[in-house]
């Protein structure tokens, strides 16, 4: 116990940054339970349980272990991944408004922002860093903060239409509407809740995973091009 909490007295500003991004996630999955008070039912918590152990899982990879920030506190590892991580995350609130507001839609495909964010990481991290596994750090750290953070704008802007014509729509053009109708659940908002919760819970997963193939593709690059660098710089004596 003490080990751990020497470490968070010695934590970065960007551990604590990300810290309180996630005990902001789960204060606002908490008040799912305000929302929707029919989630106290028997294994109405499962979802919210799994969403806020997930938002734990991520905080204890910032702090402890090999991908842990105090590892790449010297080299522009953690900066990249921030900068980009809010990029990504703004982008991503921005497109998921207009799905609430039909005279905003935009038509585009989300999963191009995974792919542009992390590979845009893994490639400066792994360029400037001149090591392959920064570079995958980076991309990965990217996507896991760049999903946390959009987290925050997906349920305060689900709070802020709940009910509504529009949250009704939304969740009609993700698809939700009719799993509800196939599910045998009695209580849609209850069903959205979850589906939502579920979303926080496997929404980091595929980041981390996305995010690592594209660290490991774009820093790959990366060292690459520094070799070839490398190469064309070399004069050998005559």
């Amino acid at each position: 116990m003490s080990s751990i909490l020497r470490t968070v007295k010695d934590s970065s500003r960007g551990q604590r940054l990300v810290a309180l991004v996630l005990g902001v996630n789960v204060v606002l999955i908490l008040w799912g339970v305000f929302v929707v008070p029919a989630i106290f039912y028997p294994n109405g918590l499962g979802t919210t349980a799994a969403a806020i152990l997930m938002q734990l899982a991520i905080a204890a990879l910032v702090f402890f272990g090999p991908l842990s920030f105090s590892h790449y506190r010297a080299g522009r590892v953690v900066p990249i991944s921030l900068v980009l991580a809010l990029l990504f995350a703004v982008a991503y609130d921005g497109i998921l408004l207009t799905d609430f507001i039909p005279s905003l839609n935009v038509d585009f495909n989300v999963f191009l922002l995974f792919l542009g964010a992390a590979s845009l990481a893994g490639f400066l991290a792994g360029y400037h860093t001149r090591s392959f596994w920064n570079g995958v750090v980076a991309a990965f750290w990217a996507l896991v903060i760049g999903t946390a953070i959009w987290s925050i704008g997906l349920m305060l802007t689900n709070y802020a239409f709940w009910g509504s014509h529009q949250w009704f729509l939304f969740w009609k053009n993700d698809g939700a509407i009719d799993d509800f109708h196939h599910s045998g659940f009695t209580n849609l908002q209850l069903f959205l809740l979850q589906d939502m919760q579920g979303a926080l819970f496997f929404h980091p997963l595929l980041s981390a995973v996305v995010g690592g193939i594209c660290g490991v593709v774009a820093s790959g690059l990366a060292q690459v091009l520094l070799w070839l660098r490398r190469r064309l710089a070399y004069r050998p004596a005559s």
